[in-house]
């Protein structure tokens, strides 16, 4: 597994201190060009971020406003914390090829995700997000999972796209679980425990409106990403119907392993939610 540190490359940026008028020339120089194939597509999955708007994020930083990022990576480097999450997932469902990790510090970035960076999967961690890296490991195994997914998902029907979002968030939550039993079940669910228990105590509500049809794909979407406070229904709900039902296929197939689920689509999305 190669791991590329490019948020070094943004403190080197910062470090020196340039006047407001020469940050954005200054930031696309030793940040963004050197690593140019990168940016590029990771930019593109943001469309309604021109160059205009991000030169004005440029523009207002200062080097103070990552000074406590710059602490916690000197005192908790995550390449390493990274590196010895990989060796308990190798150990639970060793990849068909190894997984490039990039580390970065961006705007918007969501804490941890994959990407198709010029036809090859690649894990990536958006670092401005954390507070602390206690659930770093967590989130890293959740991602992995993610980029076995990907490697071998091939295409899903359009139909079964929103079944494939909440199968695929409940396969990934379950296998960090077992990467990392010793956590607590919330930490997996990257969420508080206030909110998994409304999810133990609603799981029937949940399905009841997955399968209502009263819904559009669309909108049961945003119900289990966004939440929604007409429904009351927290966000990000909708992985803990996904998690409910890979433990469900663990516990009546005591033969099978989560690396099935991982490595072949039609398994997946076999699964009842």
């Amino acid at each position: 597994m190669r791991i590329f540190s490019f948020y070094r490359d943004f403190f080197v940026f910062l470090e020196r201190d340039f006047p407001p008028s020469k940050l954005w020339k200054a930031y696309s120089m030793i940040y963004v060009h050197p690593h140019q194939d990168f940016f590029e597509t990771y930019f593109s999955h943001f469309p309604a971020l021109d160059s205009l708007a991000l030169k004005k994020r440029v523009e207002r930083i200062r080097l103070s406003d990552y000074s406590w990022l710059r602490s916690l990576i000197t005192q908790c480097p995550p390449e390493k914390i990274i590196e010895e999450a990989y060796e308990r997932c190798y150990h639970l469902a060793p990849p068909p090829e190894e997984p490039d990790v990039y580390l970065i510090v961006g705007f918007f970035s969501p804490e941890g995700f994959v990407m198709n960076l010029r036809g090859r999967y690649v894990i990536c961690f958006g670092l401005e997000r954390f507070r602390d890296f206690r659930l770093l490991r967590i989130l890293f195994a959740h991602e992995y999972g993610h980029f076995l997914l990907n490697l071998g998902r091939g295409e899903v029907p359009e139909e079964k796209e929103l079944k494939w979002l909440l199968v695929s968030e409940g396969i990934c939550t379950y296998f960090s679980y077992l990467v990392f039993p010793e956590q607590k079940i919330s930490d997996h669910f990257l969420f508080p425990r206030d909110r998994l228990n409304w999810c133990q105590e609603n799981e029937g509500y949940l399905r009841k409106l997955y399968n209502s049809g009263e819904y559009s794909n669309q909108e049961l979407r945003n119900f289990y990403q966004w939440g929604d406070p007409g429904l009351d229904i927290p966000p990000r709900a909708g992985k803990y119907l996904g998690f409910r039902a890979v433990e469900k296929y663990v516990d009546q197939n005591k033969r099978k392993e989560i690396t099935d689920l991982l490595i072949d689509k039609d398994i997946a999305l076999s699964l009842i939610l």
